[in-house]
C-alpha cells in the first residue's frame, strides 16, 4: 500500500508492506520526503503516527476524528537539499488486542509535518482478528454451525455477532455475541453472550421474554497451543462446548 502527500515544498511518500495486517503483526513502513524547492528546507516536524480512525468522522471531514497511538518523530535537525530526498524505515507492532477494522473504526497511519496548513496525510490500515481468535470464530461456522453476522473491536476485545442455527438443540438462542481478547501471558479469555428466549409463568399466561446467558472462558496458551503456535482443534471444541451446554435446549 501507498499514500502521497504534498506539503509544498516537500513531497511525503508512505510505502507500507503488505495489503491487510492481522493483530499482532508487524507493520514495516517506508516514509520517503522529498524536496522540490530550489533550497534547502530543514526538516524538524516530520511524524509518523498509528492512530485510531472515526470512519463517520473520517468521511464528514469532521474534526476529532483520530486518536493517537503512537507516534514516531523523524528528521530532527536534517536540512534537506533542493532536489534531495530521505527515507525513514520504521516498524509499528501492532497490540495483540488491536481494534480491527470494522464499520466503524479503522487503525491509519498519519504523517507529514503536523504544523503545516495541508495537514497530515492518512492511510488506512486493514486489521484483521488474531489468527488464534480467526480460529475460534471459524469453528463455530465450520464445527458448530452458527452463522457470523459481522466482526467488531470496543474495549480491547474482538466481537463476531453470530446467528445460532436453525436446530432443537438452539431453539431458545436468538444471538450469540462472542468476544475474545488476550491477557499478557497469551492467555486468550473467551466472553459468549447469548440472547436467549425465557418464560414468564408469573401470570395467568405464559410469556416469552428475552435473556442474557454469559458465560467465559479462559483458555491457557500450553493447553490451548502445540509446538509451532498451531492451536488443538479438540480443546477448542470442548470449551465451546462447555459454553453451548449452557444455553442448549436438551430437545
Amino acid at each position: 500500500m501507498r499514500a502521497i502527500l504534498i506539503q509544498h515544498p516537500l513531497e511525503y511518500r508512505l510505502e507500507v508492506q503488505g495489503d491487510f495486517f492481522v493483530q499482532g503483526a508487524l507493520v514495516p513502513c517506508s516514509l520517503t520526503v522529498k524536496n522540490h524547492s530550489q533550497t534547502p528546507v530543514p526538516l524538524n516536524q516530520i511524524i509518523l503516527d498509528l492512530s485510531l480512525g472515526n470512519l463517520k468522522k473520517f468521511k464528514a471531514k469532521e474534526s476529532g476524528a483520530f486518536s493517537l497511538m503512537e507516534r514516531i518523530n523523524l528528521g530532527n535537525e536534517i536540512d534537506l537539499a533542493p532536489a534531495a530526498q530521505i527515507t525513514f524505515q520504521q516498524v509499528f507492532t501492532l497490540s495483540s488486542n488491536a481494534p480491527i477494522t470494522d464499520k466503524n473504526v479503522s487503525l491509519y497511519l498519519q504523517y507529514g509535518d503536523p504544523s503545516a496548513e495541508a495537514g497530515l496525510g492518512q492511510l488506512l490500515l486493514t486489521v484483521h482478528p488474531h489468527a488464534h481468535v480467526r480460529h475460534i470464530f471459524d469453528t463455530m461456522t465450520t464445527v458448530f454451525n452458527f452463522i457470523n453476522k459481522g466482526e467488531s473491536h470496543k474495549d480491547k476485545q474482538t466481537t463476531a455477532k453470530l446467528k445460532a442455527p436453525d436446530s432443537r438443540r438452539f431453539s431458545l438462542v436468538e444471538e450469540l455475541n462472542l468476544s475474545a481478547n488476550f491477557e499478557e501471558d497469551r492467555t486468550l479469555v473467551l466472553r459468549f453472550l447469548f440472547t436467549v428466549k425465557k418464560f414468564d409463568h408469573s401470570g395467568a399466561a405464559v410469556n416469552v421474554k428475552k435473556g442474557k446467558v454469559e458465560v467465559t472462558r479462559r483458555l491457557e496458551p500450553e493447553l490451548y497451543l502445540f509446538g509451532g503456535d498451531f492451536v488443538r482443534q479438540e480443546f477448542i471444541e470442548s470449551e465451546i462446548e462447555v459454553a453451548l451446554a449452557e444455553v442448549s435446549s436438551g430437545l
